[in-house]
């Protein structure tokens, strides 16, 4: 009787709480995780993310930038606090000049409209929404929607 209740116990168990994280696969109902960055906060990666050719790695905490020059826009990661909220910095300038000599990693954006004038520099906020193996982000403060799906190592 006892090794009945026990199995019965043990089979309710795995019914209710469903496959263990150590198979590899997600629960669906677990929550998507999302954090909103305002323009001139920093920005703490929990975990590597890459995208493309560029890995930016977790422990430091950055400054979101765009950045658009005679190649194109970018999301920029660099030194936090390096210029105030809602400006935006000519880059011929010393205070542009300072702060793009300080970015660590330039994401090429894709958008079919202008998000900031040429040669210029401007902190931006960021919707970031981690699910699973994936790491959105979604600019915010901007004239047309720009999301940048970031690969995220989970195992560190």
């Amino acid at each position: 009787m006892r090794l009945l209740t026990t199995a019965l116990i043990i089979l309710v168990g795995v019914a209710v709480l469903g496959p263990s994280p150590a198979t590899g696969q997600e629960r669906p109902d677990r929550p998507l995780r999302v954090a909103v960055i305002q323009s001139g906060q920093a920005f703490c990666p929990v975990s590597t993310l890459s995208i493309g050719g560029i890995v930016i790695v977790r422990g430091r905490c950055y400054g979101l930038y765009l950045i658009r020059d005679e190649r194109g826009s970018f999301l920029a990661f660099g030194a936090p606090n390096g210029i105030p909220p809602g400006q935006i910095v000519r880059l011929s300038t010393p205070a542009g000049a300072k702060t793009k000599g300080r970015i660590f990693y330039w994401v090429p954006l894709h958008s079919s409209v202008a998000l900031i004038p040429i040669h210029t520099i401007k902190p931006v906020g960021v919707r970031v929404q981690t699910a699973g193996a994936q790491t959105v982000f979604v600019l915010l403060g901007v004239p047309a929607p720009v999301t940048i799906t970031f690969k995220t190592d989970l195992t560190n």
